[in-house]
């Protein structure tokens, strides 16, 4: 049976798939773990504005208001920013799904061209068994 000429190509193609799912896995991770922070922050956007109105309800100076009020901003800001980092992330994870499914086409294109040649190559055996199996069969046969 003939090598498949195309092996090496499918072990580098099957490498870089693998190494493309990797840093894919990975950028996931680093957007699903930005979400997990921009929740966090959102509640405790939440918790910090049920206090101002707890608070607000039993009297504050305005020197409290206003302390409650920058520190809503600075955690408003970080929301914000926290939303451009899940932005980026998704980005990089785009980037790097869409690279990992390059990579897998590449393999499946190797894989049917390996699945062809292996189909070829079972053909030309059977052709060659009967071939022999014809040229027995017609020998002649001492009595």
């Amino acid at each position: 049976m003939a090598q498949f000429r195309f092996a090496f190509l499918l072990e580098l193609a099957i490498d870089a798939r693998e190494d493309a799912a990797r840093l894919m896995q990975a950028s996931q991770a680093n957007w699903l773990g930005a979400q997990g922070k921009l929740d966090q922050v959102d509640q405790y956007r939440v918790e910090y504005r049920g206090r101002l109105l707890d608070s607000g309800q039993g009297g504050m100076s305005i020197i409290q208001w206003r302390d409650f009020q920058l520190f809503l901003a600075k955690l408003d800001d970080v929301a914000a920013s926290q939303q451009q980092e899940i932005d980026r992330l998704g980005l990089i994870y785009e980037g790097n799904r869409d690279a990992w499914l390059e990579c897998e086409k590449k393999v499946k294109a190797f894989e049917a061209l390996k699945k062809r040649h292996l189909t070829s190559e079972m053909q030309k055996e059977l052709r060659n068994e009967q071939r022999m199996n014809d040229e027995f069969n017609t020998r002649p046969r001492p009595h």
